[in-house]
């Protein structure tokens, strides 16, 4: 596999995890759906009211960042290698650009929810790739959620899913690799681990 450029997610795979979903779900009592798909359908004062709550999470999300194990080290390995890196999230683009301006994070592309479909769609993978001229397929997603996992399958681009200590699900079957360690990307760039 030859990997052109590393997509990554955010919350619980640069950053370590913070949010509690099931609490933000609670607090804005819309049930176990999921919360985007929720606010695309939502009416102009519930998508307000909603908006808010995941705003002041975020909030709360940049106040609390920190590294997650190993991300630095990775960051700085794939920059010494001249490799291209994009973040891919589902977070605002005022929650990434504060996660970053506090943990001194830089990427080559920064893809938000405001920036058009988001994971699980394909798009993002896609547009990535055709701005770092590659195919999907030579682009590595690495996240920590099913979000990332299906939008990689979606995409038809590998990817690697960072176990943060979770419990095995249904939908961790179409990882291409699971990882326990940030640093495990490399040896999947240098093709060790299968």
């Amino acid at each position: 596999m030859n990997i052109k450029g590393v997509i990554f997610d955010m919350d619980g795979t640069i950053t370590a995890p913070f949010f509690d979903f099931v609490k933000i779900k609670d607090e804005a009592g819309i049930g176990d759906v999921d919360m985007l798909d929720y606010l695309a359908t939502a009416s102009t004062a519930e998508y307000e009211r909603v908006h808010a709550i995941m705003l002041r999470f975020e909030d709360a999300g940049v106040a609390e960042a920190a590294l997650n194990h190993g991300a630095r080290e990775l960051l700085d390995e794939l920059t010494r290698r001249g490799m291209p890196m994009a973040l891919l999230t589902r977070n605002t683009r005022r929650s990434v650009d504060g996660v970053c301006k506090k943990l001194n994070l830089k990427f080559d592309i920064t893809v938000t929810r405001e920036d058009g479909p988001h994971k699980p769609a394909p798009e993002p993978i896609w547009e990535i790739a055709r701005r770092w001229g590659a195919k999907p397929d030579e682009v590595l997603m690495v996240g920590d959620y099913k979000w990332d996992v299906l939008c990689a399958k979606n995409a038809g681009a590998p990817c690697a899913l960072l176990i943060n200590g979770e419990g095995e699900a249904e939908w961790m079957k179409d990882a291409t690799y699971v990882i326990t360690r940030l640093t495990e990307v490399i040896d999947i760039i240098e093709g060790k681990k299968s």
